[in-house]
């Protein structure tokens, strides 16, 4: 955490969501505009005062905002925009996740399936956080 003024707040994030955004930018994310996600929480904050609720099987993960951008932009999140966040942030895990699997398998011929449990070992990732088949399934319709 930083030294500045400031405010932490959970947000609710799918498992495999909390292991990605952990081993992107650590224990706490630090919204600022120099940084692709936490320019992404600046973005959905609101001044409106909005009920965050999580569901079942989510884990909360701590970002940091400071008082500066929360007079700016505010500090509540709405529950339908925490959603689309979730939404993004996997997009972005599964975009870098092809392209591990993609490399691999082009330039070394590497079996997609290996590939995608070393990018799972890699961020630390279990069938708890999300199925192996889901992914497995996501990469048969994506990539060519």
């Amino acid at each position: 955490m930083s030294d500045h003024s400031s405010v932490v707040i959970k947000f609710p994030v799918k498992p495999h969501v909390y292991k990605y955004l952990q081993n992107k930018v650590g224990e706490a994310l630090v919204a600022n505009k120099s940084d692709f996600f936490g320019s992404m929480v600046l973005d959905i904050l609101t001044k409106k005062p909005c009920d965050l609720q999580s569901v079942s099987g989510d884990l909360f993960f701590p970002v940091e905002v400071s008082l500066r951008y929360m007079e700016r932009g505010g500090i509540y999140i709405d529950s339908k925009i925490i959603r689309k966040f979730n939404m993004r942030i996997d997009d972005v895990f599964r975009e870098e996740m092809r392209t591990y699997v993609g490399l691999n398998y082009k330039a070394n011929h590497i079996p997609k399936e290996t590939s995608l449990k070393q990018f799972l070992f890699n961020y630390n990732m279990s069938e708890d956080d999300i199925k192996f088949e889901t992914l497995l399934k996501d990469l048969r319709r994506n990539l060519k």
